[in-house]
This record gives C-alpha cells, structure tokens and sequence, in this order.
C-alpha cells in the first residue's frame, strides 16, 4: 500500500504527463479491446446453444456460390431415419414471405423449422415456448410461430402480451407461441429470421403447392454426432446414405434431366464442425476483421513504445531524487519495485479508459456496419453484440499487464542503475539513449506499416467508387416488390405491374419505367445451365448463368448500351420457340467467343437432345447485380410481364421526390401488399463499396493515431535529447557553432531514425502484401503510389515533430548553458 500511495502522489504531481500517458493507454486499450471483441464474436464465441461442439453441418463446395448446404428434404427424412451416427438431425428452409397483418404489410424472412429443430439445439424461449415436434403432427387450425427477438422488438414493441396473438403471413393465421432470447440465431452468429414456423406449414406459405414439392424442399441440414463418434465417421455414413437418396430421387423427376443427378453429386459432401455456428460477418468480413484486429495490435505495441519513451524520460530527469534514495539505503529491486508500481497505477487508469470506451463504441460499431443482404435481395437482420464479454475483459486484462511490463520494467531498470557519482559530477544520463532511438525507429516502422495499408485500402476504395458498373445509376430509384408473396396468382401479378407501370408512368417528372425479376446490385437472377445449341455443359457451366425476366423498356431505364442487334420491343413477349433474348458481354465471351452472337441459339445445357429454345436478338453491357467485385457473370434477359417483383423509375429531377407518389400508386392498386425495399441506384453502388469504405476509414483512423503516437514519440525523443545536451550545446555555440549547425546535427539524427524506421516499415509492407491481397481490388499489394504517400506523410510529420525541438535547441545561450551546468 505504501508503493501505491507514493505511485498516486508521483502522478498527482505531473497531471500532464499523466492525463498524456493514461489517454494513451485508453485509446490503445480500448481500440484493441473493441477490435478483439469483434474477432472473438465473429471468429471465437460458440454458438450460445447446448453442446455446440458436437454439432456439424453437411455442406457441399460450389464453384461461383461457395459454400452452401440447401440439400433436399428427402435426403433430410433419409438421414434422419438411418444415420447411426447422428444423434438428430435438424434443418430449416427459409422463404420471404409477406406479413399482411399486424399492420403496416411488409415483406418478412420466415425460416421453416424440422420438428427437432429447438430440441437438437437445446433452445428455450425468453417468453413463450419454442417450437416442438408435436407441432408437426397437426394442422388442423392454423400453425404456431415463434418471434426472434428483434422482430418482436421491432413490430411488437417488446410486448410480453405477443404471445398469444396472430400474426397474417401469405394470407393465413399463425398463433405466436414464443419469443426466443436476443442472443438465440439458430446455427447463426449474427443473423436471424424474423419468424420460425414448423416445416409442414410449407402449404400455407407456397402457392399451387403440391404434395411433392416437400421432398425437394431445400434445407440447411445439421445434426449433433452421438458421444465418441468422429466427423470422419459421420461423413462416410452420411455420404453412403446421400447417393442412392439423391440418385432416387432425381430418376423419378421427370422436370429435370438425366445429368442433373450425377452433377449434383459430383459436388461432394462435407460435415463442417457448427460449434462457431455460421457467420455472414465471418465470410463478408473475415478478412478485413483480422487484418483490423492486426492493425490494433501494432497500435497498442506503438502506444506502449510511446508511453515507455515518456517513461524513460520522466526516469532520467528523476535522477537526482533516486540517487538521493539510493544514498539514504534504498535497495535497486526496491525502486524497480516502486516504478513498477506506477506504471500499473497508470495502466490501471488507462485500463479502466478504454475499457468505457470499447463498451460505449460497441453499439456504435455494430451501427457503422454496411447492410447485408442475403441470395433473395432482402436485408438480413444482423443480431451480434459487439460488447466485451469475460473473455474479451480477460484477454484486455492480460494485455494490460503485459503492456504495463513492456513500458515499465524498461525504464524502471535504467533508472534504478544511476550512479551516485555521475551525479555529483554532473554528468548527463546517456544509458538508455540507445534505447529511447531503437523505439523511435520501430514507432515509425509500424506508423509506415499502418500507413501503406491504409493507403492500400483507401485506394482499393477508390478503385470500386469509380467503377462502371455498367448502368447509368443516376436518376433512377427502385421499388421492390412481390405480388406473389401475397398470394397473387401469375395473371393477377400481370395484371397488377400493367397497372402500377401505367400509374407510374403518368406521374411527373417520370422519363421511364421498367419492371425485372432482378434489380442490380441485389441479386444475381435465377441461376441456371446452358450451352449452344448442339453443346453440352462442362461442369464449370453448371448453374453459372444468370437469368433475369424483364419488360421491354429495361435497358433504357437503367443506361445499359446495346452493343449488337437489338433491346427488345413489347412484340417480343410471350414469344417462344425461339424465345428472343438479350445476352451480355460475359456471356459472349464464355459462350461464343468467335464472335458474332446474334442470331445465335442456345438451351438446356444438360440435355444434347433438347432444343435450343433461345435465340440471341442482342448483346448489352455486363451490368454488375451482386457487387461492385464481382467478376462477371454471362447473363441472359428475356422480355415477360411475369415472374417480376423489381419497379426501376428514371427521373428528370431527384428520384427521392417520386418514392411518396409511386408509394401512393401502390397504395391504391392494393394497400396489403408493401413494398420491401426503396433505393436509389446511387444508393446501391454506394452500398456495395460500404465495406471498403468502413475497412478504409477505419485503417485511415488506426493510421491517423500511428501517425500521431509517432510524431509524438519523435518531439518527445528530441526535445529531451536537447535538454539532456544542453551543456554540449552551449560548448559547440562557444566554440564557434552557428545555430544552423545545432539544427543541422539534431535534423540528421532524426532523420537518420526516420530513414531506418520507413525502410523497415516498407519491408514489412511488402512482406504482408500476400495476407491483405484478397482485400484489395485494381491495386497491387506492392503498390508504389501507397507505399511512396505512406513514406512521404511519415517524413512530412516526422520533420514537424523535429522542427520545434531543432528550433529551441538553436537558442541556447552558451553562457546560460554552462553557468546552469
């Protein structure tokens, strides 16, 4: 108590040096705690459910679509039944289904859950009950539903009475049953449909449903391995049983063709370990999270390599006061002991800073993250807390007193070594100088470092802000809606985009108006296989084209150039064998390469003997529909007034001034069906460039600080080094030294620190070039213009920071200097 009482009267004393090194430390700290908080979410925390370690999911490695697990129900029913291995099996579909009641209509993810979906999970509801396997067996008066807790926030207002009340989805009743917990996401880490419902209320929520379509139902398939049974053991099991199911199957289908079997199994099967569950953050943002979460750590090593030059400092100009202590019997473990001390008082202090700060960021973060989007163009609700848990407090908690002892045994043990006799002979302390330069040099190493792959990132920015994305988005705003969600039948959908086109169409300041199945930036179109005609489909062609259904007026609306032949006319609907369709450049290139294409035909890839049903009338520019990043897909468009869910208006003026009068449109034709999503094409390039933008400013944000903890370090460095030489000085000036010569000295010492600093920063940039090279785009990892500004800025800084210290030194006064010594 002694040690800390004397600690906390040392720091009083110096409230400057300590608010500086404490607000250090609280950043560092604080950033890193936050930044490994999202790392231990996204990368680390099992799922919040019983036994997470004994789950798996069957999953298959697609070329184009990555991993998935959509594997049938009968597959599902199969593996349930005869796995020895599994001891359940558990799955959910997952449909956009529109909520009619409770008021206002929207468009709402519903996930459509196995009988043994909660019980395999080990689930219980925050209010309610979840879902069980008697609510399969009957469904007779309506079927239950549970709510995830933000829909219920959302549309309930967190009303404990929800349970008990009806919801309308697709026209049919559903008793709400539960509530499930904030944290609960099913095999999810952040995100979560807004309701579950039983899988056999896949009648009420499909329209012309027919028996058989259950067993080609879709689902995201896991289960829970029995004690002491191995992945690899349960895969061999699960494989045996997955062919003869699938090849069953597919041979008494007669809507799909003979390949279709063997292509599907030519994919393989894996069972992925579920304990982390899985997680749309960790595989749109896993990359950019580590190299974050990395770029914190050198921060937090800067901050430490600041606060121990500050240390070192404040230790040599204690010189005297720890020689007198030493003379009076105090031992050199004691001192280190009491400087230790300090330090942890100061680390306590910053400790306890950035510890606020992480939990008051947390939200903020969760906030700045861009909107994700699943496969069907709807926003996915992300539920991830971000705030630091016990495992990110401890983690913090060891990093501090590991940052207490990098920064403080250092400087507690140079100063514990001076001399009584160097003292009384009034010569300056030099031990430690060495030390003081060496982490000056690697401060600015790691502020080149950060800097380069900020510049990296900054530029990869760029680079996507300025792409073509093959359409004029100005001007024009999107409307998406799905008429048979609401359970509209193929004529009444037709009927309903006649109209509402027609109304649209009449409003002011309107130029144009499509329709598509489709809207860019949101959706890649149906997925199929293709070959021209008298051609088969390689295995790299399965499900690798885009189709997408629109109206005549579509390229116009949207700016794509027609590049050879023609767009379509409305005499193109309904036109078959052949279909006229409009292909894009993509599909030109894998598909025809000769040149050429119009005119062409094409069909059903996976079957020779069929006829080619489509003929190319025209080719227009590739147009990007999932991202800004994505290569090119071939695509082809065919003109139809079904099929449709996607309104595109071009504007004279701002487009935001036509979404109330086109809302009203619709409210007119029919106030039930809502429209889900409204965006401006501007909004939606913006958007799909969102996460190199919060990747780039949060780098330029780490970047900033290195810069300033540098700059910092740098001043600090000299500005002590002409107080401890100002004797030195003023015998250089007596002797005949011009001021110009003192700044001169000073300048190249720095910039000597600074030149073997930026080389070593650059070094490591090129060497970690390969690890950020999947987050860069148009740019290299070796980029000059990066590295060069990266280099430049740290020489701009690193001269400002020797300015001042080099200016002061220039005015010692010789006399003064040795009349003071």
């Amino acid at each position: 108590m002694t040690d800390l009482r004397y600690a906390a009267r040392m720091l009083r004393k110096s409230p400057g040096f300590t608010v500086v090194t404490a607000g250090l430390l609280a950043i560092g700290i604080g950033a890193s705690s936050l930044m490994f908080s999202a790392f231990e979410s996204v990368w680390l925390r099992p799922l919040p459910v019983s036994h997470p370690e004994e789950l798996v999911r069957m999953v298959q490695k697609v070329p184009q679509l990555g991993t998935r697990s959509y594997f049938p129900y009968v597959y599902y029913r199969a593996l349930a039944e005869r796995s020895t291995t599994l001891a359940r099996v558990f799955g959910e579909a997952e449909l956009l289904v529109a909520m009619n009641e409770p008021a206002p209509a929207e468009q709402i993810r519903v996930h459509l859950a196995t009988p043994e979906f909660f019980e395999a999970l080990g689930a219980h509801a925050l209010y309610g009950r979840p879902l069980t396997p008697d609510d399969a067996k009957d469904d007779r008066g309506g079927a239950p539903a549970v709510l995830s807790y933000g829909f219920w926030q959302r549309r309930f207002n967190g009303d404990r009475a929800a349970v008990g009340r009806t919801v309308v989805l697709f026209g049919h009743r559903f008793t709400i049953v539960g509530v499930m917990p904030r944290e609960f996401n099913g095999i999810s880490v952040d995100s979560t449909p807004d309701v579950r419902v039983p899988l056999r209320a896949l009648p009420l929520l499909v329209r012309d449903y027919v028996s058989k379509r259950l067993d080609g139902t879709e689902l995201d398939l896991a289960g829970r391995l029995k004690p002491g049974v191995t992945r690899q053991r349960a895969l061999a099991e699960s494989i045996a049983i997955w062919r003869p199911t699938i090849e069953e199957w597919y041979a008494h289908q007669p809507d799909y063709g003979p390949g279709y079997a063997q292509t599907e199994l030519s994919r393989g099967m894996e069972l992925d370990p579920l304990e982390r569950g899985v997680s749309v953050l960790r595989d749109k943002f896993g990359g950019a999270l580590r190299l974050l979460t990395i770029s914190v750590g050198l921060l937090l090593l800067m901050v430490c390599a600041n606060v121990a030059g500050l240390l070192l400092a404040g230790a040599a100009a204690r010189r005297g006061e720890i020689v007198v202590r030493l003379a009076l019997g105090a031992t050199r473990l004691r001192l280190v002991r009491q400087m230790l001390t300090e330090s942890l008082l100061l680390t306590a202090i910053g400790s306890a800073g950035g510890w606020l700060l992480a939990w008051i960021s947390a939200p903020l973060l969760v906030r700045a993250l861009p909107p994700i989007r699943d496969l069907a163009t709807a926003r996915m609700a992300l539920s991830l807390d971000l705030t630091p848990d016990g495992r990110v407090i401890l983690v913090s908690l060891a990093a501090a007193i590991l940052t207490a002892g990098l920064f403080g045994l250092v400087p507690a043990l140079s100063a514990s070594r001076t001399s009584l006799d160097s003292v009384l002979r009034g010569v300056r302390a030099s031990r430690g100088w060495g030390g003081r330069k060496a982490l000056v040099v690697f401060q600015v190493a790691l502020c080149t470092l950060l800097l380069a792959g900020a510049g990296l990132l900054v530029r990869t920015f760029r680079q996507l802000h300025n792409l073509d994305p093959g359409f004029d988005p100005a001007h024009v705003v999107t409307f998406t809606a799905d008429p048979s969600l609401s359970a509209y039948t193929d004529a009444q959908a037709k009927s309903f985009w006649r109209a509402l086109t027609a109304r649209v169409r009449d409003l002011p300041g309107v130029v144009s108006v499509a329709t598509a199945s489709r809207p860019v930036m949101r959706g890649s179109g149906i997925k199929s296989t293709v070959a021209p005609a008298g051609q088969k489909a390689t295995r790299a062609d399965f499900l690798n084209t885009s189709l997408n259904w629109v109206s005549p007026e579509y390229f116009d609306t949207m700016g794509m150039r027609v590049l050879e032949g023609r767009a379509f006319a409305a005499t193109d609907l309904g036109v078959t064998k052949p279909t006229p369709v409009v292909v894009n450049e993509a599909f030109v290139r894998r598909f025809f390469p000769e040149g050429n294409a119009v005119g062409r035909r094409f069909g059903n890839g996976l079957d020779v003997a069929a006829p080619a049903t489509y003929e190319i009338a025209g080719v227009v520019s590739d147009a990007k529909y999932r991202s800004l990043r994505e290569p090119m897909t071939p695509t082809f468009y065919t003109a139809s007034e079904t099929n449709l869910s996607v309104l595109s208006v071009r504007t004279r003026t701002a487009p935001e001034a036509l979404i109330q009068p086109v809302r009203r449109a619709l409210a007119a034709l029919d106030p039930a069906l809502p429209f889900t999503e409204i965006h401006t094409l501007a909004e939606e390039v913006d958007a799909s460039a969102a996460p190199e933008r919060l990747t780039a400013a949060l780098a330029s944000i780490f970047g900033f600080f290195a810069t300033l903890l540098a700059a910092v370090g740098i001043y600090g460095l000299l500005a002590f080094a002409v107080e401890q030489r100002r004797r030195e000085i003023g015998i250089r000036m007596a002797l005949g030294a011009r001021p110009s010569d003192i700044g001169e000295m000073l300048g190249l010492q720095a910039g000597a620190m600074v030149a073997a600093g930026v080389i070593l920063g650059l070094g490591g940039a090129l060497l970690a070039g390969r690890w950020v090279r999947a987050l860069l785009y148009g740019v290299a990892p070796s980029d000059p213009v990066s590295l060069a500004l990266a280099a430049l800025l740290v020489a701009l800084v690193s001269a400002a920071a020797t300015a001042v210290p080099a200016a002061r030194a220039t005015r010692v006064q010789p006399a003064s200097a040795l009349r003071q010594e």
